[in-house]
């Protein structure tokens, strides 16, 4: 099973595995002859099924349909249980499913599924478990079934950024998981299905669900994905959801996420230093960050919320970082936020054990395996990352990727390589640009135009009868991947169009867009599909509100304002990071979340230009988007 695959936390999860055991349990064993058993085995139990299992393909091959795609199919539920992949996908590609019954297919459709997935094939596993005889036949498909298929149905769709059919598939299941344990796992799922969706969006769905158990997992989401408020605000806000809403399953089994706020809440550094280069080369951004941690300090105080002595430190100066931090911790830190500068927070990288936990503002080369570090930064490799794992859960493969020369267009170009190569995509064209670089040549020659002109001419040589003739582009690449500021990508966007490559899809970072609506200017980039900061669609957020109301940042300078605030909020909800790796606090720059070796992990929200303005993107990426003009910026 890939490592993509594995880090989804609701993927194929143990209830599915589970419940499938026990639906196959009951199921009497085909063989050559009425009534035969295969022989038990008192060893390993787990050898002993796939000996089962073996055996029962074996004997299929001379049995006649449909008891021979039976057996396979009972065959390939046994050897997924024990998580032999490449023998179900084996014995399930061979099974004739027009001769299984209505409630056969959807265990078929479930293994058979569930290994596809598990070797990254989302899409033909999406097709099958989403096949119209399944919709015709679920009235007729027995709950302990249907619910391992629905869990399958409703994580791949969430895998693959259709978060509203995510959610729908979600609704389904809530009548069918009965015990506590399906019960605890549909909400979990559903709550990382709802927390991806913008407050805005959560507060329309809010106000205008007539169903109310959905209007109430609405607010409960906008209560937990508002993690930009403090932990005691919100364990208030949850207290008043209770009393609201007693008898809802949020209550009786609430998302574990939630379940943790009350230990947090007694766990948290009274005292915390914020060191930070208010002055020298990086005294911009480091006074950008300081404003926009202070910014979330003074909403929590607004609030009437508890907050810690916070202490700034200036590290821009000559002395050495080493001794500020010795002198934050020797005044009575707690915890300390920063450093900004990369070789400092390599200094911290080279220690053997920090005195206070600490959250630096940057990343050095590597991660740190101790709880005493964490790093969180505005990382472009985050994003290009994010990207290659999107483009390939839709199906694409084969990359096409134009780069500036810059440092941060080359981590971005390297990351994206990486990650993509790694998931089985292939790098068909790789070009780097400059500032100056003539972008309808470049365009040109990345798709192989001028060699497609030069079969014309060659032919027009070749033939005395008039030759219609239209140019092509090359054939083995279906996305490209673009890393450019807003007036480079206004040039590059177009030429597709024009190099006859309007169709292919093009996938972008952040940089892409200038953080203002220019409708006119954006127009040339319709369609491109970025991640965004969700601090563009979170204009009700009072941090936000006090930021732009205080010093009105350039666009620029706003993604440093926004990583200050996260760095407040993020702080004191490291301990349920650590402890729920899965988990996500839900920030101005992004969804955080806690790698193993202790670097905090970005995954901003999806959005494609349309009609020259951003728009977050909530159902499948297949084409198809939100498109609801209130959800846009305007």
């Amino acid at each position: 099973m890939s490592a993509l695959y594995r880090r989804i936390p609701f993927v194929i999860n143990s209830l599915a595995a589970a419940t499938l055991a026990l639906t196959l349990a009951g199921c009497q064993t085909p063989s050559t002859e009425p009534g035969a058993q295969i022989p038990a085995n008192t060893g390993n139990p787990a050898v002993a099924d796939r000996q089962s299992a073996i055996r029962l393909l074996n004997s299929a091959s001379q049995l006649p349909s449909p008891e021979k795609d039976r057996a396979q199919l009972q065959a390939a539920a046994i050897l997924y249980t024990l998580g032999d992949n490449a023998t179900v996908r084996q014995a399930a590609s061979t099974i004739d499913a027009e001769q299984l019954t209505d409630t056969e297919y959807a265990k078929y459709a479930q293994v058979y599924g569930s290994a596809l997935a598990a070797d990254d094939e989302f899409f033909a596993a999406l097709d099958l478990v989403s096949a119209p005889r399944l919709e015709q036949a679920w009235f007729q498909i027995p709950a302990n079934t249907a619910l391992p298929l629905r869990n399958l149905r409703a994580d791949l769709w969430s895998l693959m950024g259709d978060i509203d059919s995510g959610i729908a598939e979600r609704q389904r299941i809530a009548p069918l998981a009965l015990d506590d344990e399906a019960i605890a796992i549909n909400n979990d799922g559903l709550w990382q299905l709802l927390t991806q969706l913008p407050s805005s969006e959560l507060k329309q769905r809010a106000a205008e669900s007539l169903d109310s158990k959905m209007r109430a997992w609405y607010q409960l989401a906008l209560l937990g994905r508002d993690t930009q408020a403090d932990i005691s605000t919100q364990l208030t806000a949850l207290s008043r959801w209770r009393q609201q809403w007693p008898s809802h399953t949020a209550v009786s089994h609430p998302p574990q996420a939630l379940q943790l706020l009350e230990r947090l809440a007694s766990q948290r550094a009274q005292n915390v230093a914020l060191l930070l280069p208010l002055s020298g080369p990086l005294g911009n951004a480091g006074r950008a960050i300081r404003d926009g941690f202070m910014a979330a300090y003074y909403s929590a105080l607004d609030a009437g919320a508890p907050t810690p002595q916070v202490k700034v430190y200036d590290t821009g100066t000559s002395q050495q970082f080493e001794e500020i931090y010795q002198t934050a911790v020797n005044n009575g830190a707690q915890a300390v936020i920063g450093p900004l500068d990369k070789s400092k927070v390599a200094n911290l990288l080279a220690t053997e054990t920090l005195p206070v936990p600490t959250l630096a503002l940057n990343y050095g080369d590597q991660g740190r395996l101790t709880d005493d570090l964490v790093q969180f930064g505005l990382a472009i490799e985050d994003e290009a990352r994010q990207v290659a794992r999107q483009a390939y859960r839709q199906g694409h493969r084969q990359a096409m990727i134009l780069a500036p020369e810059s440092s941060w267009g080359q981590r971005g170009l390297e990351a994206f390589t990486e990650e993509w190569n790694r998931l089985g995509g292939t790098v068909s064209e790789s070009r780097n640009y400059r500032d100056n670089t003539n972008f309808s040549q470049l365009v040109s020659d990345s798709l192989l135009i001028s060699e497609s002109k030069e079969r014309e001419r060659e032919l027009r040589s070749k033939l005395a009868a008039p030759l219609k003739f239209t140019p092509r582009r090359r054939g083995d690449v279906d996305m490209l991947f673009v890393l450019a500021q807003p007036q480079q990508a206004r040039q590059i966007k177009p030429m597709l169009s024009f190099f006859y490559a309007g169709e292919l899809p093009v996938f972008s970072t952040s940089q892409i867009f200038a953080g203002n609506v220019d409708r006119q200017r954006d127009r040339d980039i319709n369609g491109v599909r970025f991640t965004a900061l969700p601090w563009l669609f979170e204009d009700d957020n009072k941090t936000k509100q006090n930021i732009v109301k205080q010093a009105a940042p350039a666009p620029a300078f706003a993604r440093l304002y926004a990583l200050g605030a996260d760095a407040f909020r993020l702080y004191p909800r490291l301990p349920i990071l650590r402890q729920f790796p899965q988990q996500q606090v839900y920030g101005l720059t992004g969804a955080l979340s806690l790698s193993a070796d202790g670097r905090i992990v970005r995954e901003q929200i999806w959005t494609k230009i349309e009609k020259g303005a951003p728009v977050p993107i909530t159902t499948g990426e297949t084409g198809v988007m939100a498109t609801d003009s209130s959800a846009s910026i305007d």
